[in-house]
């Protein structure tokens, strides 16, 4: 059996006193059946959105940024088993000429920051697909983000209404792009079709797992290269050690538009209807010049994460 899915996702950086990386936008369409066999097929910039067979899901990834103190979008790589995926792209530094040698279980272990829960108690299995809005949906959003960021040794998030509100801004738009960030927020986001939101598949499937393999050479280093940005740009802003606070909202968009890569854009309507957007705070990720410090190398001991649990 296999389920017919489109998702896409992207992130952004709040105005902030410190440069961002300015990266390329595109999409790519991914297909995934349960045997977790992925294609990946690239699209040129200002290509319609992807559309979707019956077999398998689309997933577009849209990130950009400047070098100035504004608002920077960011998209990434998304899978979801059986019931609903999400995901896209994001921004990137400049090449660097050196790139440490990294394997996946470090020598030394570091303690493990345990995921903590908001008003909700967490709900492992199949029903967190369902989730989008109240204290269930909290927790799944709490309990995913710290446990990917309990992997490389970050303190737990903690749950904001500051960072709903900043996400109700964007959410509101229906449009797949970065609007009205709050400054020293930064911003992740995540549409989808089928018949649920799916956020722990768009948190631990897309932004971790998706850009989880791709991170290993640049850990350490102060910047990630340009050309890799995109890749990795959901995990290092989900894992950042000076961010302590996240917020999400899910919404139902009845005519959800996505822009194209003109400038200015060009909106296309897109059969993906269920918008859903994470902003975090008190520290906006992904600045130029401080990776090496926030983005920690996997744990000795570090677990693998699914979106079930």
């Amino acid at each position: 059996m296999r389920s017919a899915i489109l998702v896409a996702s992207a992130l952004a950086l709040g105005a902030i006193a410190k440069p961002v990386q300015k990266l390329e936008a595109r999409y790519y369409v991914t297909k995934v059946d349960l045997e977790i066999k992925t294609v990946t097929v690239y699209v040129t910039p200002g290509a319609p959105a992807p559309t979707l067979e019956s077999e398998g899901y689309g997933h577009g990834h849209h990130h950009k940024s400047s070098k100035k103190p504004s608002a920077t979008p960011i998209p990434a790589p998304e899978y979801t088993p059986a019931p609903v995926p999400s995901s896209v792209d994001t921004p990137a530094p400049e090449p660097s000429s050196e790139a440490p040698a990294y394997t996946p279980v470090p020598s030394s272990a570091a303690p493990v920051p345990s995921p903590v829960v908001s008003s909700g108690s967490h709900k492992s299995g199949a029903i967190q697909a369902t989730f989008s809005s109240g204290p269930d949906y909290e927790a799944s959003v709490i309990y995913h983000h710290n446990a990917a960021r309990a992997n490389h040794g970050a303190a737990p998030l903690e749950w904001s209404e500051e960072c709903v509100k900043g996400a109700q801004i964007t959410a509101a738009t229906c449009n797949f792009a970065h609007s009205g960030i709050p400054e020293g927020q930064g911003q992740n986001i995540f549409a989808n079709s089928g018949d649920s939101f799916n956020i722990s598949a768009a948190i631990t499937e897309s932004w971790y797992n998706g850009e989880f393999d791709a991170m290993a050479p640049f850990y350490g280093l102060p910047r990630v290269p340009e050309n890799d940005f995109h890749a990795v740009g959901h995990l290092t802003a989900m894992l950042w050690k000076k961010t302590t606070k996240v917020g999400c909202v899910s919404v139902y968009c009845k005519d959800m538009t996505m822009p194209n890569g003109d400038n200015p854009p060009i909106l296309t309507p897109t059969s993906m209807n269920k918008f859903t957007v994470c902003n975090y705070a008190d520290s906006a990720p992904n600045m130029v010049g401080e990776f090496g410090e926030n983005v920690g190398a996997p744990i000795a001991n570090y677990k693998k994460l699914s979106w079930l649990d």
